[in-house]
């Protein structure tokens, strides 16, 4: 079958080869995947936590037809690929993180991905897609939007208190469509046209007199300390990105004396995807796609992407 495959990093490098797969389980056919940061990333070698093996197939989100029976998943189901390599007896994952698995990692990133025709997986990494829930935005919510609600459950948000989001990206649009629906008063930072539908409040900056109770940073380092100006006494802040850098001045005085609480967060469990798809089954949400690309276009996809302006880029298998 045909795959991306990268024998070294670089998106130069980017080659279409036919590939075997030996591996168990249910194997899906791939008919739409989504370009992310991470994948961006991990094709240009710029991953924190390693890239293996090599040779690469990349890849970390896409929705698929699942071509065999399971318990569970039949022949024919849409399926949603949960993008974590798990074993299920460490530590965190006998606590239910799957995504924290001690000897786990990420699809496309810790083991070969989903750039291809087909792959084969266990049948607990495949999750039936309802008709309610549109391709485009299944294939935007194994990274994007489970990213964006496991960040609003690790902060236990309470319904008609003020969030800030920063950004309007793929995870920032999901964060805040997501926190409306939870009842929050939801503003988002960006300089983005076109947001009024999403029924949220845009802000080109932050005033500097604002205050919320609950802070979403994706971006990273260069907007710590902002956020740390606005955010309430007893609220919290949740990162999960270093676009704009991994390093932060913290005032710890301010910390302590607000008692503020900042979290890290990182994709998300297989309960949390479950509890997700039901949500977005069951609610509107909006996902601007600015362009879809053949998947075996990955190249042009792939530089297209570092210079995109706007909306969700999406590859079609």
């Amino acid at each position: 079958m045909r795959a991306i495959v990268l024998e070294r990093f670089g998106i130069e490098n980017i080659k279409i080869e036919d590939i075997d797969d030996e591996s168990p389980g249910i194997p899906v056919k791939i008919t739409m995947a989504g370009l992310n940061p991470v994948d961006y990333s991990t094709v240009n070698g710029n991953i924190m936590y390693g890239v293996k093996p090599m040779p690469h197939v990349p890849g970390s989100e896409a929705i698929g037809i699942a071509m065999a029976d399971g318990n569970y998943i039949k022949r024919g189901d849409r399926v949603i690929i949960y993008n974590r390599i798990f074993d299920g007896t460490c530590e965190q994952c006998i606590k239910g993180n799957e995504h924290l698995c001690l000897n786990g990692g990420i699809l496309g990133v810790a083991s070969n991905g989903v750039y291809r025709e087909m792959i084969k997986l266990p049948e607990m990494n495949l999750f039936k897609i309802p008709d309610s829930i549109d391709d485009h935005v299944a294939a935007s919510m194994g990274v994007g939007a489970l990213t964006a609600y496991r960040a609003l459950k690790t902060m236990n948000i309470e319904a008609g208190k003020t969030i800030l989001v920063y950004g309007a990206g793929n995870t920032g649009i999901f964060t805040a469509q997501l926190a409306r629906i939870f009842g929050l008063e939801t503003y988002v930072v960006s300089r983005k046209k076109d947001l009024e539908r999403y029924n949220i409040n845009v802000l080109d900056s932050v005033p500097e007199d604002f205050k919320a109770d609950y802070i979403i940073n994706p971006l990273g380092g260069s907007i710590f300390e902002e956020s740390l100006r606005h955010i309430k006494t007893g609220g919290k802040i949740v990162t999960f990105g270093i676009l704009t850098g991994r390093e932060a001045k913290i005032d710890i005085g301010s910390l302590y004396a607000n008692e503020i609480k900042i979290y890290g967060s990182t994709g998300g469990t297989r309960k949390d995807l479950l509890e997700l798809i039901k949500i977005i089954s069951m609610n509107r949400i909006y996902l601007p796609v600015e362009k879809t690309f053949s998947l075996w276009d990955l190249k042009e996809a792939m530089n297209y992407f570092k210079n995109r302006s706007t909306g969700r880029i999406l590859l079609k298998a």
